[in-house]
C-alpha cells in the first residue's frame, strides 16, 4: 500500500512538472534575415570613413526561464553572417525581457548584448576589402506573435549600439550600428 501511495504522490509530482516545463518552453531557437548598417568604417583613405549595409542570415538561440505572470526573463545568444567583400559577422550574447500581454497576441521583447563584429569594408581604390574586429554592445527591442503554441513569426526586431576597434588598419577607434530583422521563432 504505501508503495501504490508513494508511486501515486510521484505521478502527480511528475505530471504537474512535466507541464509545467511543456508549459514554460524553456528554450527558443530563431532564424532570421538579418541586416546592418555600419557607419563611421574604414575606406583605406587615411582618416576617412563610410557607411554600408550588410544583409545576411542570422540565428540564435534564448534560454528562457518559467515565466511570471506577463513577463519572462531570458538568456540570448545569437550571430549573424554576411560573407563577400562587403559584409559582417557577428556574435553576441545578453539578456532578454519579454512581455506577454493579457488579451493580446503580441510579445514583445526587449534586450541588451555584447560581443564580437568583424567587418569588411570594400577599400576606397576598389582593390580588395579592409577587415577590422570590435567589441561591440546592441540594445534591441521586437514583436513576436504565435502562431500555434510552439511556433512564432518575428514580425520585426530593430537595434542600435556601438563597437570599439580592438584590431584591424584603420585609425577609426569605433563604429555605430543599425540592425533591422525578421524570422522564425521555434519553441521548446
Amino acid at each position: 500500500m504505501r508503495r501504490l501511495v508513494w508511486g501515486f504522490v510521484f505521478a502527480v509530482f511528475c505530471s504537474a512538472f512535466c507541464s509545467v516545463a511543456v508549459h514554460a518552453q524553456a528554450v527558443s531557437v530563431y532564424v532570421t534575415s538579418a541586416s546592418a548598417r555600419f557607419s563611421n568604417t574604414p575606406t583605406g583613405v587615411p582618416g576617412q570613413t563610410g557607411s554600408f549595409w550588410a544583409s545576411g542570415i542570422g540565428g540564435g538561440l534564448t534560454l528562457n526561464t518559467i515565466p511570471v505572470g506577463p513577463v519572462r526573463f531570458g538568456i540570448d545568444l545569437r550571430g549573424s553572417t554576411k560573407p563577400g567583400t562587403t559584409g559582417a559577422d557577428t556574435a553576441m550574447g545578453g539578456l532578454r525581457l519579454q512581455l506577454k500581454p493579457p488579451l493580446s497576441p503580441v510579445k514583445p521583447y526587449i534586450q541588451a548584448s555584447g560581443g564580437y563584429v568583424a567587418t569588411r569594408s570594400r577599400v576606397a581604390s576598389g582593390t580588395g576589402s579592409l577587415e577590422n574586429h570590435y567589441a561591440a554592445w546592441e540594445i534591441l527591442g521586437g514583436l513576436d506573435v504565435p502562431l500555434v503554441p510552439f511556433f512564432d513569426v518575428r514580425l520585426i526586431e530593430v537595434g542600435g549600439g556601438t563597437g570599439y576597434r580592438v584590431s584591424g588598419l584603420s585609425s577609426a577607434s569605433n563604429i555605430s550600428m543599425f540592425t533591422v530583422s525578421s524570422g522564425l521563432v521555434f519553441h521548446f
